[in-house]
């Protein structure tokens, strides 16, 4: 019962700091390849995908983004955008997305941190920067590189019996 899959979800991570290290084209490719294949309502696939990996871009979103000071120090960061007019269900839609990077990244030996900026105070101004399109709405930066696993402790997280219910509460 215990598989790869399982694996890499039980050792997801947010990593908030990360080594000077490239990381190849073919990888970023490869983890984007996965956010296309996620889910999303009536199969609409209403996002795109933005991989930054210019150092002055990644620096001055997390010059924006409050809670993404780390970006500047990651190997790319990848934008989730969604075009709210095709779906009815475009949080769900990118939030789907959001998670396969994440996994694809960690199952690739990287490691990520979703920062959340579906309207938020830097939204605006980094889809300015990157020339998004009117009808796209970033949901999502997602930080990926390469980091010293012993620099990175894993989260407590609550037991299992805090948050299983069977049949009813």
């Amino acid at each position: 019962m215990f598989n790869e899959a399982i694996k890499v979800i039980k050792s997801r991570r947010s990593v908030r700091k990360y080594i000077d290290k490239e990381i190849p084209e073919e990888v970023l490719r490869e983890i984007v390849d996965c956010a296309r294949l996620a889910p999303s309502g009536n199969n609409r696939q209403p996002w795109a995908f933005l991989v930054i990996t210019d150092q002055d871009k990644k620096e001055k979103i997390a010059s924006l983004a409050r809670y993404g000071k780390f970006i500047k120090e990651a190997g790319a960061c990848i934008g989730v955008f969604i075009d709210e007019s095709q779906t009815s269900t475009p949080l769900l839609d990118a939030a789907a997305a959001t998670e396969n990077i994440i996994l694809a990244a960690t199952a690739l030996g990287l490691g990520t941190c979703w920062v959340s900026s579906y309207k938020r105070d830097h939204s605006e101004e980094v889809k300015k920067m990157v020339n998004c399109p009117p009808d796209m709405e970033l949901v999502a930066l997602i930080s990926v590189g390469y980091y010293d696993e012993m620099t990175v402790g894993m989260p407590k997280k609550k037991e299992l019996e805090e948050v299983l219910h069977w049949n009813s509460f």
